[in-house]
């Protein structure tokens, strides 16, 4: 079995560019000190390879990545990052909102200390896989 070696990350650049993705500048002439090639290094060695080719998916075909810039790529990634951020607080608020009703229809019903008599609250007849019988 082939061994692989890790590439470095200006390698895994190359990868992107040999697959098809732009960057705007050409890789095999490129100056260390150029500010946008810096940014893309740091960018590859933060977000991780893989993790950027997964957003890369879509654009794929068997001729390689079509129309599909890096940067636009890190977009990509930023841009599902912030949609999972908000659906995550959304469904904190939910969760909280759910929670804060739950209490008070407990508190209204069977008093402040009524959540403490489980029996009171809990559905006990018929099959409940909740509880755990002996």
């Amino acid at each position: 079995m082939k061994e692989y070696k890790q590439l470095e990350y200006v390698d895994q650049l190359k990868l992107f560019h040999a697959r098809g993705i732009e960057f705007g500048y050409n890789l095999e002439d490129i100056s260390e000190n150029d500010k946008k090639y810096q940014k893309d290094l740091l960018t590859i060695s933060t977000l991780g390879y893989y993790q950027l080719k997964d957003y890369a998916y879509p654009y794929f075909s068997e001729s390689g990545y079509n129309n599909l810039t890096f940067s636009k790529l890190v977009s990509r990634y930023y841009r599902d990052k912030r949609l999972r951020n908000a659906v995550e607080h959304a469904i904190e608020d939910i969760e909280t909102t759910l929670n804060t009703k739950i209490a008070f229809l407990l508190g209204n019903r069977f008093g402040s200390f009524g959540y403490l008599d489980f029996n009171k609250w809990c559905q006990t007849t018929g099959y409940n896989k909740y509880i755990i019988r002996r």
